[in-house]
């Protein structure tokens, strides 16, 4: 992988149209026989995958549960994401800070599904993308895999609310870290709120802070430099 070539059967698939359950069985028999166990095993399952234009729905899962099982139960600590972990999905899976493809940040829903805790900041991330996503004419994977181009909160961005976030439901309430307030009420901002779902209103007029957070903290610097990044690219490429 170093010097830019794929071995066998790699070299074979690579490059291809579209990956289909074929492509899948081999790779299984001849490279990954014993699943993905390595970080060459997971960079190189993404590249292969990246090379190609589309793939079967057999092959996206297959590449979805194993870079999130890895990254969750073959990276130590096994069975969480600790900060080591949590930075090596974000840097693997996107660009300045932006996932591009909705596979990738599917994985990174999946690790946070698997592991029993993660770190702020990788929940933190994934709102991120959620807010970088409703941005007018975004390319982000947010905005890519999302049902409607509503400027408002819908339905379906419940949903994904929900999956991030509900490791952090007490007792019918959403405790948050103050970087997860805070990118929720920046998600609230982008629009008035007679376009977000009702239930969303109802979400934004609850919010609290988790008892151990013990100070509010502003709009934070890698929020700001996220954005000011996505806005510059996205503007180069209008």
């Amino acid at each position: 992988m170093s010097d830019g070539r794929f071995s066998f059967p790699a070299c074979v698939i690579a490059g291809k149209r579209r990956l289909d359950v074929d492509d899948l069985l081999m790779l299984r028999k001849h490279a990954f026989s014993d699943g993905i166990r390595t970080e060459d095993d997971a960079c190189l399952l993404l590249a292969i995958h990246r090379a190609c234009a589309s793939s079967c729905p057999q092959w996206d899962c297959y590449v979805i549960e194993n870079i999130a099982a890895y990254a969750v139960h073959h990276r130590h600590p096994r069975g969480w994401l600790d900060k080591g972990n949590a930075d090596w999905l974000t840097s693997t899976l996107s660009v300045e800070g932006v996932v591009h493809a909705p596979l990738e940040l599917e994985i990174i829903l999946h690790a946070l599904d698997m592991a029993a805790s993660a770190p702020d900041r990788l929940y933190a991330f994934a709102l991120e993308q959620m807010r970088l996503g409703l941005i007018p004419n975004s390319r982000a994977a947010y905005a890519l895999s999302r049902p409607s181009r509503s400027p408002g909160i819908d339905l379906a961005d419940l949903h994904y609310l929900w999956r991030v976030l509900r490791s952090a439901c007490e007792g019918g309430r959403l405790m948050l870290s103050a970087i997860e307030r805070d990118l929720l009420q920046a998600i609230d901002a982008m629009a008035e709120p007679r376009h977000h779902h009702s239930g969303w209103n109802t979400l934004i007029g609850s919010l609290q802070l988790r008892p151990d957070v013990t100070r509010a903290t502003g709009r934070t610097a890698w929020l700001q430099a996220s954005d000011e990044a996505f806005l510059e690219k996205s503007h180069r490429a209008a």
